[in-house]
């Protein structure tokens, strides 16, 4: 009898430790990869593998010419930022490890920043893809064939099994689930900008947690780093991007400076820190782009439990009201396992997506800002032009369950 894909699973988090990955059917995968934080220039080709290599070989497939790329290993890791490309050009990339080869991922650069094109990215949440949790939600994202793709966090969800967590352990989490074949088709479809939330550490992760264990924590941000790397190094991971001369993207780190969740809700509670929540109140209202995209891995409201934006409400409150008048502002977020469309106060919008694959979650009561829900397995896709906005859900059986365009006058906060 064939091994189940759970099976499959746990025996690739131990092949990794032993430094022999396998991906289903036997064959050896010896190297899981990711191309990462695309603009219209660059992209970061993220690289992992068990074996003692102390180099690889990228290579890149464009218009009319292909070149390959030398990346030293330390421990397996490696990130190499590809330069001098062209904008808003498709790429083909693939990574050699000895004999063996990573997927061929599809990547395409960013429009420059005074392009005005319409744009299509997909965020994602909450990947797990443990049988019971796989649907055809993979297929169906990949099937649209997004720019970019958003992972807004517990992706991977690598604080379960053996409590204590070592940098092994973490990183065969990360690579067991990268290398599970719906999640590397997702991958190959496109580039990628992630942010983690609570599960790459543990749940419901604030600043208590975080001080339970040092050693954990210290591990798991740093597997984090290798397997996401970005440009820069050091604490701060939120950022901020264009994509074309109609959308800037700003990607907030929920988890990094929070405090306690139960903390009192005050002006002393914070969930983004002095400096990111000044970051993204002055580059919001700098921005030149027709709409702002905030992508935070909490819901703002309407959520279960004290984990999320409910918690911090003076914080948050301060926040929508540095929003007030902005142009083209709408939120994303993840966690709670179920899709819906909120409106809050001034009339910021949010749509909040997932799991991609995990299990559902159960709503709280219904309030007047809930103005839909689904509890499905779920996406959701940004498209957007000069004057339109569209949200929209995307379902397991590819439908587009929810959508809804909004002008940027809709999506203006006001008093």
């Amino acid at each position: 009898m064939e091994p189940t894909r759970r099976e499959l699973l746990q025996l690739a988090v131990a092949a990794w430790s032993a430094g022999c990955l396998r991906e289903p059917r036997g064959r050896i995968a010896p190297v899981t990869t990711a191309v990462l934080e695309p603009d219209h220039a660059s992209f970061l080709v993220a690289i992992a593998t068990p074996r003692r290599v102390a180099e690889a070989t990228v290579e890149i497939r464009g218009r009319r010419a292909v070149r390959t790329v030398r990346a030293a290993l330390v421990d397996g890791i490696a990130a190499v930022e590809i330069t001098d490309l062209a904008p808003d050009t498709a790429y083909e990339v693939t990574v050699l490890v000895d004999a063996g080869r990573g997927g061929t991922h599809r990547v395409r650069t960013a429009p420059r920043p005074d392009d005005p094109r319409p744009v299509r990215l997909a965020i994602i949440a909450d990947v797990d893809p443990r049988p019971e949790f796989v649907s055809g939600l993979f297929d169906a994202l990949v099937a649209e064939a997004p720019e970019l793709i958003i992972a807004i966090g517990d992706f991977p969800y690598a604080d379960e099994g053996t409590p204590q967590h070592s940098v092994a352990q973490y990183r065969a989490r990360h690579a067991a689930v990268r290398g599970h074949p719906d999640v590397r088709a997702v991958l190959e479809a496109a580039g990628v900008r992630a942010i983690y939330d609570d599960h790459e550490y543990g749940n419901d992760w604030d600043r208590a947690l975080a001080e339970a264990d040092p050693a954990a924590y210290a591990a798991a941000l740093r597997v984090w780093d290798e397997f996401f790397p970005l440009r820069t190094t050091g604490e701060i991971r939120y950022r901020s991007w264009r994509w074309g001369a109609n959308l800037e993207c700003f990607l907030l780190d929920c988890r990094r400076f929070r405090g306690r969740n139960a903390a009192p809700d005050d002006a002393a509670k914070t969930m983004l820190g002095a400096t990111q929540r000044a970051w993204l109140r002055d580059g919001v209202a700098r921005s030149t782009a027709t709409f702002k995209l905030i992508l935070t891995s909490v819901p703002l409201d309407f959520g279960v439990g004290d984990d999320h934006w409910a918690a911090y409400t003076t914080e948050r409150d301060a926040l929508f009201a540095e929003l007030v008048d902005v142009p083209g502002v709408v939120f994303v977020s993840g966690d709670q396992h179920w899709f819906a469309a909120h409106r809050h106060a001034y009339g910021i919008r949010e749509m909040q997506i997932g799991p991609l694959a995990r299990g559902l979650g159960t709503p709280g009561p219904t309030a007047p800002g809930v103005l839909f829900r689904a509890v499905r397995y779920n996406a959701g896709l940004i498209e957007l032009d000069a004057e339109h906005l569209t949200l929209a859900g995307l379902g397991a059986d590819g439908e587009r369950f929810y959508s809804e365009t909004l002008d940027v006058a809709a999506l203006t906060p006001r008093r």
